[in-house]
């Protein structure tokens, strides 16, 4: 997994120092892998605003929360019935463009109608997979942009949501508390009341500074593209280029090409003291 952008790979040069600091103060701390790609360990700077100490404790919440929660990490095989179930179930696709801010946008969205297939830690579990495969493999960014198309999300998938609450509480604290993703906006499109119910649900669990980022549209894409130019975007959503379908089967194609790597979980700072 060499593949790093001419940008990052700028970043890091330039940032050289910073990372021995890194890298030294990581050699001392003994439940954190000692083999942390200098891509991942710049994304915790940037993130960061590059403040080493901010850095370094934001890894290390990072690697102590993925001790404590492995279901959510381990296991990660791409061909096993759950993860194959999880990517009949859900789509999560990141976009080809950089916006002109030079934000990464992400789609997430439900096309199983089966309420029974949405079982949470498989799904999030397919989320990191991809997630991590991205952070090696797509351009240095300054930002993500979320798109939830809550089409599919019917009243079923609520319920089957609530009963799985202590995964839901731990998806959301991983995501604002220890991820080195900064999230700029949150475009929630295709909402109903459905959607009214689960906002109700999350919000008191959400930061002041996530819940400000959030946006909600119920019909039509013109607003999202006020926020989102339409060359970024797939033509499922007004835009210019691609399908959802499209982007996501190469996603698939790119987890098959990189299992090995993303199966690794020392790869992922997951070794135990």
């Amino acid at each position: 997994m060499s593949e790093v952008s001419e940008c990052l790979a700028k970043l890091i040069q330039e940032n050289s120092e910073t990372l021995q600091k890194f890298e030294k103060w990581i050699s001392n701390q003994p439940h954190i892998p000692k083999n942390i790609p200098r891509a991942t360990l710049m994304r915790f700077l940037k993130v960061c605003k590059f403040n080493l100490e901010k850095a370094e404790s934001l890894l290390d919440i990072n690697v102590k929360f993925k001790i404590k929660h492995q279901y959510l990490f381990t296991e990660r095989d791409i061909n096993s019935e759950e993860i194959q179930r999880a990517i009949k179930t859900v789509h999560f696709v990141g976009f080809p463009k950089l916006t002109k801010e030079r934000y990464c946008v992400d789609s997430y969205r439900i096309v199983s109608s089966n309420p029974n297939d949405f079982i949470l830690k498989d799904i999030i579990k397919l989320l990191y997979m991809i997630h991590d495969m991205s952070n090696i493999i797509k351009p240095d960014m300054d930002g993500v942009v979320i798109i939830y198309d809550a089409k599919e999300f019917s009243l079923s998938h609520f319920i089957k949501l609530l009963s799985q609450g202590q995964t839901v509480l731990h998806f959301m604290q991983f995501g604002q508390e220890t991820t080195c993703v900064d999230i700029k906006q949150i475009h929630i499109i295709n909402c109903s009341y459905v959607v009214s119910k689960l906002v109700s649900f999350i919000k008191p669990f959400l930061t002041k500074q996530l819940k400000d980022t959030m946006h909600f549209h119920h019909t039509g894409f013109e607003i999202l593209h006020k926020f989102i130019d339409r060359d970024c975007l797939p033509l499922d959503y007004g835009g210019s280029e691609g399908t959802l379908e499209e982007y996501m089967e190469n996603i698939i194609r790119n987890l098959h090409k990189h299992s090995e790597f993303v199966g690794n979980d020392e790869n992922f700072f997951l070794i135990n003291e």
